[in-house]
């Protein structure tokens, strides 16, 4: 299967004090759906700004190696183009979310890309999100879910082949995490690479066929869902919790 993401030697710190990353080498596959897992500050977050090209574009730090979507070095791309290749879902959609209704938000991208059909690819966006007829909604009378969901289809309204989530069930509740993944393994089937930060092994098991455990800012182990969540020594010693089988 073709690789969409590749990192060679990459280790990032915040600061010289401050190892956050160190030594990451890896290979995720096109239309892949992997779950990132591993205990508080094992660089989870980081590894996904990594991704997107956060870092190094716009997140100081001391940043090496390389790191490769679609066999594009992304110190080389601009952000621009980084962003209608892969999107990001921060954890707090309200860092994310700044125009008055949900139109103009999912709008805000497709207008700086020069896209067209604009509203139709915002109805479209906003229907498999399961929010259609939000358009004229103020963002922030929405209720946590729905902000997260407008985040998504800003997203989808890209065409992005890969999406990026941190820690999406964080704030929320059972039910609204079901329908999340549920949304999240149908955009899978139709081809999108789907990479979720998540501690909750039990979505994890459930929806993702790869996980990836970091500790301490390194890899402890990559491989399928089966293989890797059913080694109770390597959960223990990783700090990762034993999904429900």
């Amino acid at each position: 299967m073709k690789k969409i993401l590749n990192l060679k030697n990459v280790s990032f710190s915040y600061s010289p004090e401050r190892p956050v990353l160190s030594g990451i080498n890896l290979e995720i596959p096109r239309g892949s759906f992997t779950g990132i897992t591993g205990s508080n500050g094992s660089g989870k977050s980081t590894f996904l700004y990594l991704l997107n090209g956060l870092i190094p574009h716009l997140i100081p730090g001391l940043f090496e190696g390389d790191v490769f979507v679609d066999g594009q070095n992304t110190r080389q791309l601009k952000m621009g183009l980084l962003s209608q290749k892969v999107g990001l879902v921060f954890q707090n959609p309200d860092l994310a979310i700044f125009n008055l209704t949900v139109e103009e938000e999912i709008a805000f991208g497709l207008s700086n890309f020069g896209y067209k059909n604009i509203s139709g690819k915002i109805r479209q966006a906003l229907s498999t999100v399961g929010l259609p007829g939000f358009e004229k909604r103020d963002p922030q009378s929405l209720s946590f879910g729905e902000k997260q969901r407008v985040s998504l289809a800003s997203i989808l309204a890209l065409d992005t082949d890969c999406l990026l989530l941190d820690e999406p069930t964080a704030m929320l509740d059972y039910q609204s995490s079901e329908a999340l993944y549920l949304l999240l393994k149908k955009l899978n089937r139709q081809g999108k690479t789907i990479i979720v930060v998540e501690h909750d092994t039990d979505f994890l098991w459930k929806y993702a066929g790869d996980v990836l455990i970091l500790h301490m800012g390194k890899i402890a182990a990559y491989g399928l869902i089966e293989k890797i969540l059913t080694d109770r020594t390597l959960l223990s010693k990783t700090g990762v919790k034993n999904p429900h089988l």
